[in-house]
């Protein structure tokens, strides 16, 4: 057997050191663009054979964590450990809403997904972290922005138009507008459907898809993965400008055609005539992005190639010294992961017995 040949068959087998990629992310929830694009990116990074897990933050239990048609391996401590004791740095991505480096990383990097401060968060970045951002119209509201990283959320074979429909209506999305600011909403809106999330009677992707097709206009308070949602669908976009919505996130990179700024007449026309196009501008992105990431991995490897990993991360679920957590967090994924329903309740008792004789011990 010729062995010289034999290169791009051992590298496929036998997998080469990488430093790993911890995406730190709020659960998955698809109707949020920021949590779907973190979800995303791990998804992606995974896909292009780099090694990428999900940590959440807030902390959730796997279970609810991830969606499972994605590559989002969850953290554990046994992966941060064998990392740890092979030098292999980890990139740990955070998201602007995330203040500081609360899991004390050697190399940080910041995913920032919309206008620093707003949604949390710092509004400033230390030097030291790797900036990256989602869009180019963001760069200019980080002083050190390394590079953007526009990565598409949206499932062009769900979001379809019909090839002919007579529209009729509107719909609108004020999620953080309306239920986390207590903004009120514009007469404009009053007689459109609204779209909710985590909401008893929210509205499924493929119900949202239908919606899109039949509407004749989506109004929106703030920047959502469902602009883009709507445009797949042929459904032109208003975007209502307010005091949490003062630009387009994304523009630069998916343009103006189908979306309106404003309710003028004339602007509205404007988005209905060129909402055709939007749906070719969508591919083009999604074309794009694939470059982006491995730029987005080379210069993340170059960089964490040069950082030591002189002491571990600590990921308070993940440690053992939280007994609490550290004992909510095993049963989660033993629930998850068996289907032995007497070992899961008798994991149950054992755990509630450590803990009674715990607090025996100190009370």
């Amino acid at each position: 057997m010729d062995t010289e040949n034999q290169g791009p068959y051992i590298s496929s087998l036998f997998p080469e050191k990488r430093h790993p990629y911890y995406i730190v992310a709020p659960r998955y929830i698809r109707t949020s663009a920021g949590h779907k694009v973190l979800h995303l990116l791990c998804h992606a990074l995974n896909r292009q054979g780099e090694r990428a897990y999900l940590v959440t933050y807030p902390y959730s239990p796997p279970m609810s964590a991830s969606n499972p048609e994605l590559m989002t391996p969850l953290l554990t401590k046994t992966i941060m450990d064998y990392d740890f004791n092979s030098g292999c740095t980890p990139i740990v991505v955070y998201p602007e809403t995330v203040s500081g480096n609360p899991f004390r990383a050697p190399f940080v990097v910041r995913y920032i997904l919309n206008f620093p401060g707003l949604l949390g968060g710092d509004s400033v970045y230390k030097e030291d972290e790797f900036c990256v951002t989602y869009s180019e119209y963001l760069v200019k509201s980080v002083a050190n922005a390394r590079l953007s990283l526009f990565l598409p959320v949206s499932d062009p074979r769900i979001f379809t138009p019909y090839p002919s429909v007579r529209r009729l209506g509107s719909c609108f999305y004020a999620g953080k507008y309306r239920y986390v600011h207590g903004g009120d909403l514009f007469e404009i809106t009053c007689s459109s459907v609204e779209i909710t999330r985590d909401l008893p009677n929210s509205q499924s992707p493929e119900q949202i898809a239908e919606l899109f097709r039949r509407s004749e206009v989506f109004y929106t308070y703030e920047n959502t993965a469902l602009v883009i949602e709507a445009l797949l669908c042929g459904c032109p976009v208003v975007f209502l400008p307010n005091k949490y919505l003062e630009f387009i996130i994304g523009i630069e990179e998916h343009g103006w055609d189908g979306i309106a700024w404003g309710t003028y007449e004339e602007e509205i026309l404007r988005a209905k005539n060129t909402v055709q196009r939007a749906r070719q501008n969508y591919y083009k992105i999604i074309t794009d992005f694939r470059s982006q990431l491995v730029r987005f991995i080379d210069e993340t490897q170059h960089v964490a190639g040069n950082c030591p990993y002189a002491a571990p991360i600590n990921i308070r679920h993940l440690s053992s010294d939280n007994y609490f957590i550290y004992l909510g967090y095993k049963m989660e994924i033993v629930k998850s992961e068996t289907e032995n329903k007497h070992l899961y309740e008798m994991l149950i008792y054992f755990g509630i017995k450590s803990i009674k004789t715990i607090f025996k011990l100190f009370w």
